[in-house]
Protein backbone atom coordinates (compact mmCIF):
# COMPACT_ATOMS: atom_id res chain seq x y z
CA UNK A 1 0.00 0.00 0.00
CA UNK A 2 1.02 3.54 -0.81
CA UNK A 3 0.51 6.84 1.00
CA UNK A 4 -0.34 9.76 -1.15
CA UNK A 5 3.87 11.07 -0.80
CA UNK A 6 5.13 7.58 -1.33
CA UNK A 7 2.86 7.55 -4.90
CA UNK A 8 3.52 10.99 -5.39
CA UNK A 9 6.95 11.13 -5.49
CA UNK A 10 6.87 7.35 -7.26
CA UNK A 11 4.33 8.86 -10.26
CA UNK A 12 6.09 11.99 -10.80
CA UNK A 13 2.68 14.21 -9.85
CA UNK A 14 1.98 16.45 -7.07
CA UNK A 15 -0.07 15.72 -3.95
CA UNK A 16 -2.55 18.33 -5.49
CA UNK A 17 -3.03 16.35 -8.66
CA UNK A 18 -3.76 12.98 -6.91
CA UNK A 19 -6.23 15.19 -4.86
CA UNK A 20 -7.67 16.37 -8.04
CA UNK A 21 -8.27 13.32 -9.55
CA UNK A 22 -10.01 11.50 -6.81
CA UNK A 23 -12.10 14.78 -6.43
CA UNK A 24 -13.35 14.51 -10.37
CA UNK A 25 -13.93 10.26 -9.16
CA UNK A 26 -10.72 9.30 -11.69
CA UNK A 27 -8.53 7.80 -8.73
CA UNK A 28 -10.00 7.07 -5.60
CA UNK A 29 -7.95 5.35 -2.82
CA UNK A 30 -8.52 1.87 -1.43
CA UNK A 31 -7.99 2.19 1.87
CA UNK A 32 -8.18 4.88 5.09
CA UNK A 33 -5.61 4.70 8.22
CA UNK A 34 -8.43 4.70 11.21
CA UNK A 35 -6.71 8.63 11.25
CA UNK A 36 -8.12 9.13 7.76
CA UNK A 37 -5.24 8.88 5.65
CA UNK A 38 -5.22 7.59 2.02
CA UNK A 39 -3.78 4.73 1.08
CA UNK A 40 -3.54 3.39 -2.55
CA UNK A 41 -3.22 -0.54 -3.74
CA UNK A 42 -1.22 -1.62 -7.15
CA UNK A 43 -4.56 -1.43 -8.43
CA UNK A 44 -4.77 2.52 -7.96
CA UNK A 45 -1.15 2.21 -9.03
CA UNK A 46 -1.73 0.75 -12.35
CA UNK A 47 -4.62 2.84 -12.74
CA UNK A 48 -2.87 6.32 -12.51
CA UNK A 49 -0.60 4.50 -14.88
CA UNK A 50 -3.20 4.52 -17.21
CA UNK A 51 -4.64 8.02 -16.60
CA UNK A 52 -0.61 9.79 -16.71
CA UNK A 53 -0.31 7.70 -20.15
CA UNK A 54 -3.09 9.13 -21.78
CA UNK A 55 -2.85 12.32 -20.69
CA UNK A 56 1.22 12.01 -21.89
CA UNK A 57 -1.08 11.22 -25.15
CA UNK A 58 -2.80 14.44 -24.87
CA UNK A 59 -6.28 12.68 -24.92
CA UNK A 60 -8.41 14.90 -22.75
CA UNK A 61 -8.85 14.23 -19.24
CA UNK A 62 -12.78 14.49 -20.18
CA UNK A 63 -12.47 11.18 -21.85
CA UNK A 64 -10.19 9.63 -19.56
CA UNK A 65 -13.07 7.87 -17.43
CA UNK A 66 -14.53 6.37 -20.67
CA UNK A 67 -11.43 5.11 -21.23
CA UNK A 68 -11.04 3.17 -17.88
CA UNK A 69 -14.15 2.08 -17.50
CA UNK A 70 -15.54 1.37 -20.99
CA UNK A 71 -15.01 -1.45 -23.76
CA UNK A 72 -11.18 -2.71 -23.23
CA UNK A 73 -11.74 -3.17 -27.45
CA UNK A 74 -11.89 0.71 -27.21
CA UNK A 75 -9.30 1.56 -25.79
CA UNK A 76 -7.43 -0.86 -26.91
CA UNK A 77 -7.76 1.23 -30.47
CA UNK A 78 -6.96 4.66 -29.06
CA UNK A 79 -3.23 3.19 -27.69
CA UNK A 80 -3.21 1.46 -31.05
CA UNK A 81 -3.80 4.78 -32.82
CA UNK A 82 -1.62 6.99 -30.77
CA UNK A 83 1.17 4.22 -31.01
CA UNK A 84 1.45 4.59 -34.45
CA UNK A 85 1.26 8.54 -34.45
CA UNK A 86 4.13 8.20 -32.11
CA UNK A 87 5.82 6.12 -34.57
CA UNK A 88 5.43 8.85 -37.16
CA UNK A 89 7.07 11.49 -35.03
CA UNK A 90 10.08 8.97 -33.97
CA UNK A 91 10.43 8.46 -37.38
CA UNK A 92 10.37 12.33 -38.26
CA UNK A 93 12.85 12.74 -35.66
CA UNK A 94 15.35 9.76 -37.06
CA UNK A 95 15.59 12.12 -40.48
CA UNK A 96 16.19 15.47 -38.96
CA UNK A 97 19.26 13.47 -36.91
CA UNK A 98 19.97 11.95 -40.33
CA UNK A 99 19.54 15.52 -41.91
CA UNK A 100 22.01 17.12 -39.33
CA UNK A 101 24.30 14.47 -39.47
CA UNK A 102 24.65 14.87 -43.11
CA UNK A 103 24.83 18.63 -42.58
CA UNK A 104 27.49 18.43 -40.23
CA UNK A 105 29.47 15.85 -42.58
CA UNK A 106 28.84 18.70 -45.45
CA UNK A 107 30.29 21.51 -43.16
CA UNK A 108 33.60 19.36 -42.30
CA UNK A 109 34.12 18.38 -45.91
CA UNK A 110 33.08 14.92 -45.58
CA UNK A 111 29.48 14.51 -48.21
CA UNK A 112 28.55 16.45 -50.53
CA UNK A 113 24.92 16.84 -50.22
CA UNK A 114 22.38 17.31 -53.24
CA UNK A 115 19.65 19.74 -53.25
CA UNK A 116 16.93 17.02 -52.67
CA UNK A 117 18.82 16.31 -49.72
CA UNK A 118 19.30 19.64 -48.72
CA UNK A 119 15.34 19.79 -47.51
CA UNK A 120 14.65 16.36 -46.61
CA UNK A 121 12.66 16.34 -43.73
CA UNK A 122 11.82 19.99 -43.36
CA UNK A 123 8.94 20.26 -45.34
CA UNK A 124 5.54 21.11 -43.98
CA UNK A 125 6.60 18.51 -40.81
CA UNK A 126 5.78 21.56 -38.34
CA UNK A 127 2.16 22.21 -39.46
CA UNK A 128 1.74 18.21 -40.09
CA UNK A 129 3.18 17.79 -36.61
CA UNK A 130 0.58 20.19 -35.36
CA UNK A 131 -2.01 18.82 -37.14
CA UNK A 132 -1.30 15.68 -35.29
CA UNK A 133 -1.43 17.01 -31.82
CA UNK A 134 -4.86 18.25 -32.40
CA UNK A 135 -5.69 15.16 -34.21
CA UNK A 136 -7.44 14.35 -30.82
CA UNK A 137 -9.34 16.84 -30.04
CA UNK A 138 -10.72 16.30 -33.80
CA UNK A 139 -11.58 13.21 -33.05
CA UNK A 140 -13.27 13.79 -30.24
CA UNK A 141 -15.63 15.80 -32.40
CA UNK A 142 -15.76 14.71 -35.58
CA UNK A 143 -14.89 11.07 -35.11
CA UNK A 144 -18.12 9.59 -36.27
CA UNK A 145 -18.59 11.83 -39.49
CA UNK A 146 -17.78 10.97 -42.96
CA UNK A 147 -14.96 13.10 -43.95
CA UNK A 148 -12.91 12.20 -40.66
CA UNK A 149 -13.24 8.58 -41.87
CA UNK A 150 -12.60 9.16 -45.28
CA UNK A 151 -9.60 11.59 -43.58
CA UNK A 152 -8.23 8.57 -42.26
CA UNK A 153 -8.52 6.30 -44.84
CA UNK A 154 -6.35 8.76 -47.11
CA UNK A 155 -3.83 9.06 -45.08
CA UNK A 156 -3.45 5.32 -44.43
CA UNK A 157 -3.33 4.50 -48.06
CA UNK A 158 -0.63 7.30 -48.85
CA UNK A 159 3.49 6.02 -49.01
CA UNK A 160 6.27 8.21 -47.51
CA UNK A 161 7.11 9.79 -50.59
CA UNK A 162 3.69 10.56 -51.67
CA UNK A 163 3.56 12.33 -48.17
CA UNK A 164 6.61 13.63 -48.96
CA UNK A 165 5.26 14.99 -52.39
CA UNK A 166 2.05 16.50 -50.95
CA UNK A 167 4.25 18.26 -48.15
CA UNK A 168 6.20 20.47 -50.60
CA UNK A 169 3.00 20.80 -52.42
CA UNK A 170 1.87 22.43 -49.31
CA UNK A 171 4.85 24.34 -48.34
CA UNK A 172 4.56 25.65 -51.84
CA UNK A 173 1.09 27.04 -51.53
CA UNK A 174 1.97 28.51 -48.20
CA UNK A 175 4.86 30.01 -50.22
CA UNK A 176 2.84 31.56 -52.50
CA UNK A 177 0.44 33.28 -50.19
CA UNK A 178 3.06 34.96 -48.37
CA UNK A 179 4.69 36.45 -51.38
CA UNK A 180 1.23 38.04 -52.03
CA UNK A 181 1.09 39.36 -48.80
CA UNK A 182 4.42 40.41 -48.56
CA UNK A 183 3.44 42.81 -51.99
CA UNK A 184 0.48 44.00 -49.65
CA UNK A 185 -2.05 42.44 -52.21
CA UNK A 186 -5.33 42.79 -50.43
CA UNK A 187 -7.30 39.74 -49.59
CA UNK A 188 -9.88 39.94 -52.49
CA UNK A 189 -6.85 40.00 -54.92
CA UNK A 190 -7.55 37.83 -58.13
CA UNK A 191 -3.97 36.37 -57.28
CA UNK A 192 -4.66 35.86 -53.77
CA UNK A 193 -7.96 34.11 -53.79
CA UNK A 194 -6.41 31.88 -56.48
CA UNK A 195 -4.41 30.63 -54.13
CA UNK A 196 -6.94 29.79 -51.26
CA UNK A 197 -9.27 28.37 -53.93
CA UNK A 198 -6.03 26.09 -54.86
CA UNK A 199 -5.35 25.55 -50.82
CA UNK A 200 -9.40 24.62 -50.87
CA UNK A 201 -9.53 22.12 -53.79
CA UNK A 202 -5.97 20.59 -51.82
CA UNK A 203 -7.49 20.03 -48.81
CA UNK A 204 -10.71 18.49 -50.44
CA UNK A 205 -8.73 16.42 -53.17
CA UNK A 206 -5.92 14.82 -50.33
CA UNK A 207 -7.26 15.20 -47.10
CA UNK A 208 -10.95 15.31 -46.51
CA UNK A 209 -14.08 16.15 -48.05
CA UNK A 210 -14.03 20.07 -46.98
CA UNK A 211 -17.31 22.31 -47.92
CA UNK A 212 -17.29 25.63 -47.47
CA UNK A 213 -18.47 26.01 -44.10
CA UNK A 214 -15.61 23.73 -42.89
CA UNK A 215 -12.96 25.99 -45.02
CA UNK A 216 -14.48 28.79 -43.37
CA UNK A 217 -14.00 27.27 -39.61
CA UNK A 218 -10.56 25.99 -40.80
CA UNK A 219 -9.52 29.33 -40.90
CA UNK A 220 -10.97 30.34 -37.89
CA UNK A 221 -8.89 27.75 -36.34
CA UNK A 222 -5.55 29.34 -37.83
CA UNK A 223 -6.25 32.32 -35.88
CA UNK A 224 -8.18 31.36 -32.37
CA UNK A 225 -5.26 28.41 -32.21
CA UNK A 226 -1.94 29.74 -30.75
CA UNK A 227 0.09 26.59 -32.24
CA UNK A 228 -1.60 27.20 -35.90
CA UNK A 229 -1.26 30.58 -35.87
CA UNK A 230 2.46 30.62 -34.66
CA UNK A 231 3.34 28.33 -37.87
CA UNK A 232 2.09 31.10 -40.04
CA UNK A 233 3.20 34.02 -38.45
CA UNK A 234 7.03 32.21 -38.82
CA UNK A 235 6.34 32.89 -42.45
CA UNK A 236 5.50 36.38 -42.03
CA UNK A 237 4.20 38.25 -38.89
CA UNK A 238 0.14 38.98 -39.59
CA UNK A 239 -0.31 36.33 -42.03
CA UNK A 240 -2.37 33.87 -40.18
CA UNK A 241 -5.05 36.85 -39.80
CA UNK A 242 -4.64 38.25 -43.26
CA UNK A 243 -5.21 34.35 -44.63
CA UNK A 244 -8.33 33.51 -42.50
CA UNK A 245 -9.71 36.91 -43.37
CA UNK A 246 -8.85 35.37 -47.34
CA UNK A 247 -10.74 32.45 -46.40
CA UNK A 248 -13.54 34.35 -45.39
CA UNK A 249 -13.80 36.12 -48.70
CA UNK A 250 -13.12 33.06 -50.49
CA UNK A 251 -16.21 30.93 -48.79
CA UNK A 252 -18.65 34.32 -49.12
CA UNK A 253 -18.12 34.80 -52.47
CA UNK A 254 -18.36 31.21 -53.70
Amino acid sequence: MYSTQQLARLAGVSKRTLYHYESIGLLTPSHRTPAGHRRYSRTELHRLQQILLYRELHVPLSQIPHLLEGNRMEASAVLRDQIQRLQETALHYQTLIDLATQTLQSIEGGINMNDEQLFRGLRYEKLTALEAQHAEEVKTHYAETEAYRISQIRQQRRSPQEAEQLSLQHKQLDQRLTQLYRTHRPVHDAEVQQVVRDQHAFIDQHYYPCDLTHFQSLGQLYVTDERFRNYYETYEPGLADFYAAAITVYTQTR
